[in-house]
């Protein structure tokens, strides 16, 4: 079986039919290939071939969802990435292949250098886009706003470009649209924090730590949630103090 690190085949010559890409892509969920460069660099080729059929493409997201939670540097070898982009784009209101992609960048975000990979790229507004584009549609949502937050608390650079735009909004909108989800609580306390590294007066001024507080003090969250409960407190620290009250002074 071949290392994660040896080079791929070329696949430049093949040509699959929609069947055999089918194959391919389902092919990636048995342990066995699961480390064959080979396979990878065949479903991304299939991919390419198939572009324009959704169902091949959506076979591909969820493939290369599934293999990133274990081998993320596979799939960024094989050229899954662009694959991934690429298939958002071109079907923007599939919601399963849109969810899937987010989940793929998501695991691409955690591994070492991946957010800053990313960033170069346009992963970020294609997540964006879809979020807004699928606004009705639960797992886009949950599922983009983790891969945000990844982005955030894991490149300088993601954070301050989400700061300046609306990502600070979206984080905040996610948070109270899912306020009983212990892990929508955990990465948004922890990219909030990271956003108040930058300007907290301003998440004060927009009620991000009213937010964060009403997390920390949820019964959900309260027995059984230690990570929540920290992440809570580390981003509660940066809050500002709040002005007095004429009472307060009197």
């Amino acid at each position: 079986m071949a290392d994660a690190d040896e080079p791929a085949s070329p696949t430049s010559g093949l040509q699959f039919s929609k069947v055999e890409a089918m194959d391919i892509m389902k092919i990636l969920e048995d342990p066995i290939y699961a480390r064959e460069v080979v396979a990878y660099t065949n479903a991304v080729k299939a991919a390419e071939q198939h572009a324009g059929d959704e169902e091949v493409q959506y076979s591909f997201c969820f493939a290369m969802a599934f293999c990133a939670t274990r081998y993320p540097n596979i799939v960024m070898k094989a050229g899954g990435l662009d694959g991934i982009l690429k298939a958002m784009v071109r079907f923007p209101k599939n919601e399963r292949l849109q969810a899937e992609s987010c989940e793929a960048l998501r695991n691409i975000a955690e591994m070492p250098d991946g957010a800053d990979t990313l960033f170069n790229t346009n992963a970020m507004q294609v997540v964006l886009d879809s979020m807004r584009m699928n606004a009705q549609a639960e797992w886009v949502l949950q599922e983009g706003f983790g891969f945000l937050c990844r982005m955030v608390t894991e490149c300088d650079g993601a954070r301050d470009k989400l700061f300046k735009r609306d990502g600070l909004q979206v984080i905040m909108d996610s948070m109270e649209t899912f306020p009983r989800a212990s892990w929508v609580a955990l990465w948004g306390s922890q990219a909030l924090r990271r956003f108040a590294e930058l300007d907290a007066q301003r998440l004060q001024d927009m009620g991000a730590f009213d937010l964060v507080m009403r997390a920390r003090n949820a019964k959900a969250f309260t027995k059984g949630c230690p990570a929540v409960q920290q992440a809570t407190v580390d981003c509660l620290k940066l809050a500002p103090p709040r002005p007095r009250s004429r009472q307060e002074d009197d």
